[in-house]
């Protein structure tokens, strides 16, 4: 797996030593971890990593290092490789004093230029809880559109006609 690179944040692809460590919530030496990193929401994918037998690259999870300081600040991913059908589910989140400075929206934008360098992938599907309008946004923001809504969540996806 490579790293994607946006204009102000890296996704850098999450290691299984690494993985283990966010899933565990205790850094090395090594790991520069933003205050509140890891959240939940970044820890179950990474225990999902450091268990699994072989590398998912590049359907996997990154970790989001902002270039402003180089500290992990979240987490962005596939939740498997493509389908048949050419779909993949993605999931993003970092800790909260990173919101409102599009970094979600770029990470969003990483993930999707992953999809169309390796081909194969004919939709990009996301959800959201329906309060949360920060990730609607961003998700809207990289031209992916509302496709259903049920009482806990909206539904996305961004057509790429692989």
């Amino acid at each position: 797996m490579t790293d994607a690179q946006t204009a102000t944040v890296d996704l850098v692809p999450m290691t299984q030593d690494q993985a283990a460590r966010i899933a565990a919530g205790s850094p090395g030496p090594q790991d520069r971890w933003a205050e509140g990193f890891p959240r939940e929401d970044d820890a179950d994918p990474a225990g999902m990593l450091a268990a699994a037998s072989e590398d998912p690259a590049p359907f996997g999870s990154y970790v989001l290092v902002p270039r402003a300081h180089g500290n992990v600040i979240g987490t962005a991913g596939f939740f498997g490789p493509p389908t048949e059908a050419g779909e993949v589910t993605i999931g993003y989140g970092m800790v909260e004093p990173e919101w409102g400075q599009g970094y979600g929206t770029q990470a969003v934008a990483g993930l999707v230029a992953i999809c169309r360098a390796h081909g194969g992938v004919t939709a990009v599907n996301a959800d959201t809880d329906l309060d949360n309008v920060g990730s609607q946004r961003v998700l809207e923001k990289n031209g992916f559109e509302r496709v259903r809504t049920t009482e806990s969540l909206h539904y996305f996806v961004l057509r790429l006609g692989a």
